[in-house]
């Protein structure tokens, strides 16, 4: 089960995110029906730890193994999502990610994934380039240019 419930005020998530960089850029995604892009990761599941579950989701995004370097920031997020209109409270947890093989570098700079039926692309993105993108959650884009040694704690209302 999803951490992830339903209330007539709006939505809760308890998600896990994943940044993989490799020769200054960054991999970003986008689904078929979003107008935004983000970092791969996905819902954290009932009794499972959050590192357990950033494994989980880059498996199933992008059927590869990955290892978590370590955690990055930790995001309370309060946004209106911009396709279902639903109002959310998200916590995420942002890991800086190493990948195991080279697999994914092999797809080139822009490829598509099927994962159950959703569609989604991916890019590998200059630092630099993402500053332009529709890209979630904002702090990324400032964030990204000095990765942080300890965790951090962000907040944004948007």
């Amino acid at each position: 089960m999803d951490l992830s419930f339903k209330t007539d005020e709006g939505r809760f998530n308890y998600r896990v995110a994943g940044l993989i960089i490799n020769d200054g850029k960054i991999l970003i995604m986008k689904d078929e029906r979003s107008p935004y892009y983000y970092v791969p990761g996905g819902r954290v599941s009932l009794h499972e730890k959050s590192e357990d579950a950033i494994h989980r989701e880059i498996k199933e995004e992008l059927s590869t193994e990955i290892s978590v370097d370590r955690l990055l920031w930790v995001n309370e997020n309060f946004f209106e999502e911009e396709v279902s209109k639903e109002k959310f409270h998200e916590i995420c947890f942002f890991y800086l990610l190493s990948l195991k093989n080279n697999d994914l570098l092999c797809k080139g700079i822009q490829f598509t994934e099927n994962e159950n039926g959703k569609v989604h692309t991916y890019y590998w993105k200059t630092f630099d380039e993402i500053q332009a993108l529709n890209l979630f959650p904002l702090f990324l884009k400032e964030q990204i240019y000095g990765l942080p040694k300890q965790i951090n704690h962000l907040i944004e209302i948007k």
